[in-house]
């Protein structure tokens, strides 16, 4: 039984030196189709990425805009706090210079 099993081993081992090329041609298919494979994981993994990232980008976008027109709305209130103050010479009032008038 060993000695058919060696017999087959052998034969076996002939026929692949004998068709090498072939054998390395099937081994560098392989590899290139796992190559393949992983480069698309890759890939599509890139893309989602890509997507998140574009997706922070416009929210990012949006918050930019929204403060800028706070700061405008801001700065219009702090203009118009200067000119009444420094121009018009009005103040804030307080307890001491402030009427209470009832309506009846």
């Amino acid at each position: 039984m060993s000695n058919t099993q060696d017999n087959f081993l052998l034969l076996i081992l002939h026929d692949l030196r004998k068709n090498i090329v072939l054998v390395i041609l099937g081994i560098l298919i392989l590899i290139s189709a796992l190559y393949n494979i992983y480069v698309t994981h890759e890939t599509r993994s890139l893309v989602t990425q890509k997507e998140l990232l574009s997706q922070q980008k416009d929210n990012l976008m949006i918050e930019w805009r929204n403060l800028l027109i706070e700061e405008h709305t801001l700065d219009e209130h702090s203009r118009i706090r200067f000119v009444a103050r420094n121009k018009l010479s009005m103040a804030q009032p307080t307890k001491e210079n402030s009427v209470l008038v009832e309506i009846r």
